[in-house]
């Protein structure tokens, strides 16, 4: 994607990418893409289903935070 080109954020670690058409799955904590084996980053042609994927990475409040 070309630097001029930023995803915009469509809630979350969860983004949208014009070029490809999909949205994207970003994990907050170490900034990265959600990947699939073969190292290309997974599109997902769903928000709920980019959504739950994100879910994972989530960063949860531990007790006393």
């Amino acid at each position: 994607m070309p630097h001029g080109q930023v995803p915009r954020l469509h809630g979350y670690g969860v983004r949208w990418d014009a070029e490809a058409r999909c949205y994207r799955v970003l994990n907050e904590v170490t900034r990265e893409w959600l990947r699939q084996p073969t190292g290309e980053p997974k599109g997902f042609s769903s928000f709920s289903v980019a959504y739950s994927a994100w879910r994972a990475f989530e960063v949860h409040k531990r007790p006393g935070e």
